[in-house]
């Protein structure tokens, strides 16, 4: 058997019979010009052709089974034709063209290296039969940057038996810069926060990505000061993998409620694995491994008692915890639902030992196990409206250190408290918000978006283990209206109006506090 890609059908040359159709004995099939598609398939695909009493409409759907055995392989730019022929001693000519890639080219490429686009897709080199098995996974490989969408368009050749690639390629620089101002603070600290970041995701065309990122409080700087930087390497083999080192450097000065205050310095290091999951149509998965190095120079602040004089104990902290996670999102054309959940547990022998964390945190012995997650879901109701809900929590088998701690309070779990008011081992959140129909119109149409809410959020923290007099669990409950606008894609803002029905910290009830966030970005 002879193998080969083309198109086109002939009829077999035969003597026509004084009544019906000319029969054939067919003993075989010869297959000249296919090289793509095992031995195996094309004997399958052409079998039950076989034998006696066989007519032309045999032989056309045996040319028809074999060209369909070559998409079902990937292999789509194939085509089998009949070539002219007498059937002699039972043989039939079948001949596949398998076209391959006569050129490949890149249109639209701004910041990225043609060179380097077509190197990430081998499925589609030039002298190649395009496999199209493989080409989901370049074209998954090449739009892993945020910023450029590469869409194949194929078309015939301008050379016989092949056919031209266009590489479509839709992209936004790769180098953005962004700076945000809101009043998102903690207790006891100045309610401005100054946050500005720079990041490239074509760090010298090898697709890394390379982030740095600056917050302050820039009414008294000595408050916050956090530094903040990451690097994302993307392979294009295997696509379904990247790795990410990031690293957090602080040094605040922010005091907790009560009696203790925890203050100082720290830095925290990791490194991700970051795995892209099977994905469908409207589904996308992900999961994540990693190992963190946390340090803090922590000092704990006792107040004064009728035996003690207050003092501050200085208790340096140093960890390494593993972490797993898992994300998925659910893409429908009305709905949008996220799922998000995680692991993290310490590994003990390594950093500090038990008595470093107790001395900590009472009870605490540095074999903690955590677990984290979040349920979101977005959906549009009639006349343009949107409704939005979400839960969110964690769950600890033992008393925590106040940096693996769930916080109450604030814009991300109950809005009208201050940033964190509250700490708690164990925490659910929930909220739901109804959203407005779009006013785009009002502000540019397409280069906009803007949208009212109202919302009510609540949640509770619980307190593992706690001290004598020490409360046990925090209850939240707020309610609020809000604005939300995008304006020419670079200028983000919101402002809130929030009224916390529970007193909480610092925070009395239906005392109603505004929140502000404005944003430019490039």
């Amino acid at each position: 058997m002879v193998m080969a890609l083309g198109v086109g059908l002939t009829a077999i040359r035969a003597e026509p019979a004084a009544t019906g159709p000319e029969t054939y004995f067919i003993r075989e099939y010869r297959i000249e010009g296919a090289h793509k598609l095992s031995r195996r398939k094309i004997e399958e695909a052409v079998y039950r052709f076989l034998g006696p009493g066989r007519t032309q409409d045999d032989v056309e759907q045996a040319r028809a089974a074999l060209e369909q055995a070559y998409a079902a392989s990937g292999l789509q730019t194939a085509a089998v034709q009949i070539p002219p022929q007498q059937v002699t001693h039972g043989v039939v000519h079948l001949q596949v063209v398998e076209r391959t890639v006569g050129r490949l080219r890149v249109r639209g490429a701004r910041y990225s290296s043609p060179a380097k686009i077509k190197s990430m897709a081998p499925s589609l080199a030039e002298g190649r039969v395009i496999d199209f098995t493989a080409v989901p996974q370049d074209i998954i490989a090449l739009n892993q940057s945020p910023d450029r969408q590469v869409t194949p368009s194929l078309r015939a050749g301008v050379e016989p038996d092949t056919v031209d690639v266009d590489l479509e390629v839709k992209e936004k620089a790769p180098v953005h810069a962004s700076v945000e101002l809101n009043n998102r603070h903690g207790a006891n600290t100045t309610p401005l926060r100054l946050n500005a970041s720079v990041s490239d995701n074509n760090l010298g065309q090898t697709g890394h990505g390379l982030g740095l990122s600056f917050q302050t409080s820039p009414q008294n700087t000595s408050e916050v000061k956090v530094f903040s930087g990451y690097y994302l390497a993307r392979f294009t083999r295997p696509d379904w993998l990247n790795l990410m080192v990031q690293a957090t450097k602080q040094d605040s000065n922010v005091s907790t409620l009560g009696s203790t205050a925890v203050a100082g310095r720290g830095e925290t290091a990791g490194l991700r694995a970051l795995f892209t999951l099977p994905a469908e149509k409207e589904f996308t998965q992900s999961a994540s491994v990693g190992l963190d190095y946390k340090h803090f120079d922590q000092k704990v602040a006792l107040a004064a008692t009728g035996t003690s004089p207050a003092a501050i104990i200085l208790t340096p902290i140093t960890y390494y915890p593993l972490s797993a996670s898992y994300g998925a999102t659910w893409q429908k054309p009305h709905s949008t639902t996220e799922f998000n959940a995680g692991l993290g547990f310490n590994i003990r022998g390594l950093g500090s030992n038990s008595a470093q964390f107790g001395d900590n945190r009472y009870n605490a012995d540095g074999n903690f196990l955590i677990f984290h997650g979040d349920l979101s879901h977005t959906h549009d109701l009639p006349h343009g409206l949107q409704l939005f809900g979400k839960i969110q929590g964690q769950i600890a088998d033992q008393p925590l250190l106040s940096g693996e701690q769930a916080s109450g309070g604030g814009v991300g779990t109950a809005r009208g408290y201050l940033e964190a008011e509250q700490v708690g081992d164990n925490a659910l959140f929930g909220t739901l918000e109804l959203r407005s129909p779009s006013l785009a119109n009002s502000i540019g149409g397409k280069k906009g978006e803007w949208r009212v809410f109202g919302f009510t959020d609540a949640g509770w923290l619980k307190v593992n283990e706690p001290l004598p007099g020490q409360k046990n669990h925090f209850d939240f409950l707020s309610l609020g209206i809000g604005s939300q606008l995008r304006l020419l894609d670079h200028f983000e803002g919101s402002i809130i109006a929030a009224l916390p029905l529970l007193a909480q910290g610092q925070t009395p009830a239906n005392s109603l506090r505004i929140l502000f966030r404005g944003a430019l970005d490039y």
